[in-house]
């Protein structure tokens, strides 16, 4: 009889459409056979996984790990070892590094330089700007998972106007790949910030007043009507509004091309915590009403939203520490990869929403959405053996002093409380994390080129 590297016997597997219960046999980085134990070949190592549940590989959609080139506030080691840590088998991370990913040169020159850091598989983003309209296509050949075009203006990758917004998402028309927006109208919180500052405003809460919900509802309107006249394929990142959920819900039945996704900091927190964590819960776009988290989990739970990410965006102590005197001079993120998916699990013990729709928005729809299905996001054999084994019983307490990101002193997750939590990490048949312990060297991961999805 064969023998594989790998067994994983007496789990629960999870998918989009159910849950069963199974085995798992890998062999050489791969999902051999799934079935009953007595049908599966020996394997060279066994887990058992009883009273445990295995979910296809978590990918983090929305990562900023900052390297090349502001690696004192998190590198591709530390980044994605705080992925392996939280469950997470691939990240996908954003282009605004110094430099920025603009050209080919620039994402080659990437891939190599973080490459051998990797603890876990990555794709890439490429900026999409009027500047570097020309630079797209060899971007896309060069397996960029999607682009990433910011409305606000001050970037190379921004299209702030009308004109620019319809010349990037012409161009990306042509190429079928995702343009991942970052929706809000810098015109609108310039004049916003203006108004609070002549009223002297320096607070915590003057942030989140300075970009109410008309700016996000405005800017998805805009890329909404621009996408449809061009047929072009859009992302909404990090949805927060429930005015949002609304025209994202009109968009798809209207069966525009269009996808959406939020964070966990939308779902779990208000603008009041700003109150407590200051600029620590500072982020753009910035936490809403509770209304609006009531909205943005039924449009999660209904498939309105199709994806979880974490927008990982870390920052030093003392950027974020000058936001306690003035909210306006700390820069705004948070860091989130490594507790994304046990505070979701957490919810999911409490009734608000399943594995099954963790399994989608995590896992399924994210491979699909950047082409990466069905090699990754899904258990089938021939799919890449990637895969994240929960215990829903695990309860522990989030320590800033655990968390493997260089941003962990400024977590706002510190001292909450979880009940699920990732025992496992699977990345290609390895196993990269076990019970909190990153096991892989640096360098085991490996770049993930869009359309590099074949199986068997």
């Amino acid at each position: 009889m064969q023998i594989v590297d790998l067994v994983i016997k007496n789990g629960t597997i999870v998918t989009s459409a159910g849950r069963f219960q199974a085995g798992i046999a890998i062999d050489e980085g791969r999902i051999a056979a799934i079935g009953k134990e007595v049908n599966l070949p020996k394997g060279d190592s066994v887990i058992d996984a009883k009273g445990k549940f295995i979910l296809p590989g978590i990918i983090d959609a929305h990562v900023h790990f900052r390297d090349p080139g502001d690696t004192e506030k998190e590198d591709f080691a530390t980044g994605t070892a705080a992925a392996a840590a939280g469950g997470v088998t691939t990240v996908l991370d954003m282009p605004n590094t110094r430099p920025p990913v603009l050209a080919i040169s620039v994402l080659k020159d990437k891939i190599k330089s973080v490459q051998h850091k990797a603890h876990v598989d990555f794709g890439l983003y490429a900026g999409a700007g009027v500047r570097n309209l020309k630079e797209l296509d060899a971007l896309a050949r060069g397996g960029v998972v999607a682009f990433k075009t910011f409305m606000p203006a001050g970037r190379a990758n921004s299209a702030s106007d009308d004109i620019s917004l319809f010349r990037v998402f012409e161009k990306l028309a042509s190429m079928n790949l995702p343009c991942s927006v970052h929706a809000e109208s810098s015109d609108l919180i310039d004049y916003m910030k203006e108004k609070l500052l002549a009223e002297g405003r320096k607070d915590a809460l003057a942030h989140a007043e300075s970009r109410p919900n008309f700016v996000e509802e405005q800017s998805i309107s805009k890329a909404l009507i621009v996408a449809k006249v061009l047929g072009t394929r859009i992302h909404i990142a990090h949805l927060t509004t429930r005015e949002g959920v609304r025209l994202i819900d009109l968009a798809k039945k209207a069966e525009q091309k269009i996808s959406a996704e939020t964070c966990p900091q939308y779902l779990l927190m208000t603008a009041e915590e700003m109150r407590h964590k200051g600029p620590y819960a500072k982020t753009n776009p910035p936490l809403r009403s509770a209304d609006d988290v009531d909205e943005l989990w039924k449009a999660l739970r209904n498939g309105t939203i199709d994806i979880l990410a974490s927008d990982h965006a870390p920052h030093t102590k003392a950027d974020k520490d000058l936001g306690f005197a003035n909210i306006w001079e700390a820069s705004s993120g948070m860091p989130g990869v490594e507790t994304m998916l046990s505070l979701m699990l957490t919810k999911v013990n409490k009734g608000k929403l399943s594995l099954e729709v963790l399994a989608r928005a995590m896992s399924e729809s994210v491979s699909r959405i950047f082409g990466l299905y069905p090699r990754k996001g899904t258990i089938q054999v021939g799919s890449d053996a990637d895969l994240s084994l929960i215990d829903l019983r695990e309860k522990k307490t989030i320590r800033a002093d655990d968390l493997h990101t260089k941003a962990r002193d400024v977590t706002v997750y510190d001292g909450w409380k979880i009940k699920g939590a990732p025992i496992a990490t699977i990345v290609r048949g390895r196993l990269v994390m076990w019970k909190g312990q990153i096991l892989s060297p640096p360098g085991s991961g490996q770049f993930i080129a869009r359309g590099a999805n074949e199986i068997g």
